[in-house]
């Protein structure tokens, strides 16, 4: 999808959107031909509320510039994301551009209770939503990994830097969650472990 049809389906005009990033597996490299269209909308207004936005193969995340300025501050890996796409990823670069100074404890925090909660809802829906849950489970060491660059380099440079732990996920033939954890979980604890020791060593 092009930005002209990205602002009909938000039905809002051009000047209304401060910036628009995609995301998600087509920036990471793990998409399909049946992958949603993942994106980010910042809308012009300060005070505009955080939303959600569906369409048949097509995920938005609305924010407001207040609130995405919140979620830098706030180092959230997800917004951060945003900031360091190559151009074809940044269908409306903002102007200004966004601000961002790294915050190794914030990001550390942030970081961590991001993948935490992924694994552990991975853990609640793999029953009844496995394919579901395989991709909460990859967002749950994707997260950390994305942490790790930005702690050590300032940036993200690498976003297909996890895909191997996604194929390895998604081709595990076991349909127990138990055969997961013990082959991922302490995946996730290690990288967890070191990006705290660095916070530390910051410091």
């Amino acid at each position: 999808m092009d930005t002209t049809g990205f602002l009909r389906l938000l039905g809002r005009p051009a000047s209304d959107v401060h910036a628009l990033f995609r995301c998600g597996s087509r920036v990471y490299g793990t998409a399909t031909a049946t992958s949603d269209e993942d994106f980010v909308a910042v809308l012009a207004r300060r005070d505009a509320r955080q939303d959600l936005l569906f369409r048949d193969g097509v995920n938005v995340v609305i924010h407001g510039l207040d609130t995405f300025r919140e979620a830098i501050a706030g180092q959230s890996v997800f917004a951060l994301e945003c900031l360091f796409l190559a151009p074809e990823h940044r269908l409306i670069d903002p102007r200004p551009a966004f601000v961002f100074k790294l915050d190794r404890a914030k990001l550390t925090a942030s970081a961590s209770a991001r993948s935490t909660s992924d694994f552990k809802k991975a853990a609640k829906q793999f029953q009844e939503e496995p394919i579901a849950s395989k991709k909460k489970l990859f967002h749950s060491l994707r997260v950390p990994m994305f942490a790790l660059q930005i702690a050590r380099g300032g940036r993200i440079s690498d976003y297909g830097q996890a895909n191997h732990h996604w194929a390895a996920i998604r081709d595990h033939e076991s349909t127990e969650w138990g055969d997961h954890e013990r082959l991922f979980g302490p995946m996730r604890d290690d990288l967890l472990k070191e990006l705290g020791a660095l916070d530390l060593k910051k410091r």
